[in-house]
Order: structure tokens, then sequence, then C-alpha cells
């Protein structure tokens, strides 16, 4: 017998030049004083401005604007950011950038609505203690699905490790996919940030926890990435595969939202806070040996075959086990074509390194909803394959 929950944001509003026309939306949600949260690079991109201009168009002030969200954003952030909107009154905040700046934004409500130490909230599911400040997402990659998700991450940079806030509370009133705002998103960045949304779909369909409102959107998402990635790739201002990517992105983050990640994602949060990696790309180096690791356990064969179908593999009379290994073998042709890095090695990542990372991927708590529940020894040999 099936017992599930399923979340999902107040709403997803997918429309060319959305971005810019905000303004209604922040007043029906209250707000009058808002705090845009972004990165240096959105902000000189101008992708801040076009926002702005839009909210300020209704009876709305943007009060201020916090740039300085950096890549695997920290505590410290968190805390500057959270200082900030005390000090403007915001009641209202729009986030603009990838997971990091979205994610900001959520450990920013946080921090307002319960002041103290942030850490005393991770992993453990959240519940706010009173109302939250309403929050508007608007990504500029196609990838985490961050606005689409109850989900934040946050790095510890004293621990160097990944902390996971959780709880539906977190989940963006508007996400706003605006083909527009990722069109300067650069060929590296697209493939790293869509190999991240693929991910997500496939480890939502390997999960414990999938569930059938999961499946069938983790089978269009990987069946959108399989289509628009090389397309955006190729050409970066392909509007209609910019679009398809941002859809694609929101699905697996709605996905593996309720049906949660894995084993990827538990290797790939310690690769990125040990080792500076961009997630994107570290999910796409784990990702395949994953997948192969976890051919061993009863039922994940003809969930691949699922995902070889998704991808468009021509496998109906195929068995399971084989259309599994051609799933597997179709993404590391993706990955090829997109020329991401393959191995741990390709990251500096070494054999000495294995103990520590080892140890760490056994403490992530996504490896908890891992098929086949696998121990050290199993986490040993994954990182051996993908050196």
């Amino acid at each position: 017998m099936y017992f599930f929950e399923f979340k999902m944001p107040g709403k997803i509003v997918c429309v060319d030049g959305g971005a810019s026309k905000l303004g209604k939306t922040v007043t029906r949600l209250g707000g009058t004083r808002v705090l845009i949260v972004t990165d240096p690079g959105v902000r000189k991109a101008g992708l801040v401005d076009t926002v702005a201009s839009g909210i300020e168009s209704a009876d709305v002030k943007v009060a201020g604007v916090f740039g300085e969200v950096g890549p695997d954003p920290g505590v410290k952030t968190i805390l500057e950011c959270a200082a900030m909107a005390q000090d403007i009154t915001a009641d209202c905040v729009v986030s603009i950038g990838g997971g990091s700046s979205i994610d900001t934004a959520k450990a920013t409500l946080i921090q307002l609505c319960e002041g103290g130490d942030l850490l005393d909230h991770e992993w453990n599911e959240y519940f706010a203690s009173s109302p939250m400040l309403p929050h508007i997402a608007i990504p500029t990659t196609a990838g985490t699905g961050s606005e689409s998700t109850h989900v934040a991450m946050v790095t510890d940079d004293a621990r160097q490790r990944k902390l996971m806030y959780q709880g539906g509370d977190l989940l963006p009133k508007v996400a706003v996919l605006d083909p527009r705002m990722t069109l300067g998103l650069p060929p590296k960045l697209t493939a790293a940030t869509g190999m991240d949304a693929m991910t997500h779909a496939i480890e939502s369909m390997h999960s414990v926890w999938h569930q059938p409102m999961t499946d069938g959107l983790a089978m269009q998402g990987i069946g959108l990435v399989n289509t628009f990635l090389p397309r955006v790739f190729a050409d970066g201002q392909d509007g209609f595969g910019r679009m398809n990517m941002l859809m694609a992105a929101t699905i697996g983050g709605i996905s593996v939202s309720n049906s949660f990640i894995c084993i990827v994602h538990a290797a790939a949060h310690p690769i990125g806070a040990m080792f500076h990696v961009p997630h994107g790309i570290a999910v796409g180096v784990m990702l395949p040996y994953a997948m192969e690791m976890n051919l061993k356990y009863e039922g994940v064969p003809a969930i691949y075959k699922k995902v070889a179908c998704s991808l468009d593999l021509k496998v109906e009379s195929d068995d399971d086990m084989t259309a599994a290994r051609k799933a597997i073998e179709h993404i590391r042709g993706l990955i090829a074509s997109l020329e991401l890095p393959s191995r741990l090695s390709d990251l500096g990542i070494k054999q000495s390194d294995f103990e520590p990372l080892a140890d760490e991927i056994m403490e992530d708590k996504a490896i908890m909803v891992t098929p086949g529940n696998p121990g050290r020894d199993d986490i040993m040999g994954l990182i051996h394959a993908a050196l």
C-alpha cells in the first residue's frame, strides 16, 4: 500500500518575460518593501535591474539588494543577508539566481523567523514558529530546481560540510520560470546545471521513497533534459530550449523534493564542500557510477528500464538489466558530449582522499533512501570505481 506526501510551490508561473512583471505578484503577497537576494554575476548581467524595474512599476519598493551570494553559501552569508533584511524592514524576498541565491533566501527566512543559531535547525524537518515572509524565486540556471523544493543547502565552512534544511514552509510562494533570465548562461554552466536536473529526476525514481506522482514527473523531466540540454549547450540563445530546461529543472526539483535525494548527492555534497567542486560537476561525475552500483539491488534494473524509455532508447524487447545498462551508457555519452569531467581524478581527488570522503558520505542523510542500504564497503567501491 502506498503512503506518501506531495509538496510543491504555491504557484509556478512559466512565461517569457515574466520576471520583469512582478509588481502585482508582490502586491498580492502583501509585500511593499522587497529584499532582492542574488549574486555578483547576476547583478553584473543586469538581471536584477530587469526584475527591480518591474517590481517598482507597482506601489512597491525595492528596499535593498543583497548581492554577495557566492558559490556554496555559508552560514556567515545567511547571517549577513538576514541582518540586511531586518535593517530595511523587508516584508517580501525575491531571489534571483541559481540554487545558491535561492537557498540563501530560504535559509535567511529561517534566521529571520527563529533567530539564534542557524545550526539548530539542520537536517530535522523544519516547521516555522511564526509566518515567514513571502518568497518569490526566479531561477537563472536550469538545474537545482530550488525554486520548487522545500530544501535549502548551506555550507558549514568550519566543518567543511553541507547542511540541509528542509520543511514545507521553505517552499517559495511563487516560482517564476522566464527563459530570458537564462539566455546568458555559459555553455559549461549550462551543462553542469543541466546534469543536476537529470540527476534529480533519476534519483527520485530509484529512491526507496519514490511514488507514482514523482515517477511520472521524473520521467517527463528526464525526457526534457535529454532533448533540450544538448540544444541549449550548442546554442545558448535557443529560447524554446531554455524554457524547456527550466521546466525540466523545476520538475526535477518537485520530484526529488518529495522522494528525496540518494547516493549521488550523498557523494556530491562532501565532494563540493571538501574539494570546492561545483555541485553540477560533482553529480555529473558520480551519476553513472552510482547507477551501476545500484544495479545489484532488487527492482532497480526495472526502474532504469523506465529511465531508458524516457531517454527515448529502443528497449521495449530488452530484459530489465540490458535496458538499464543501455540507459547508463547513454548517460555517459551525454556527459561526454557536454564536455564534462567523467572521473574523480579529473576533479583533483586522489586515492589518499578516499577515507575522509567515505566518512562524510556515510554521514550524509541522503544515503538513507538509497536502494540496498549501502555500507562503507559499498561506498569505498563506488569511490574506487569513479576514480
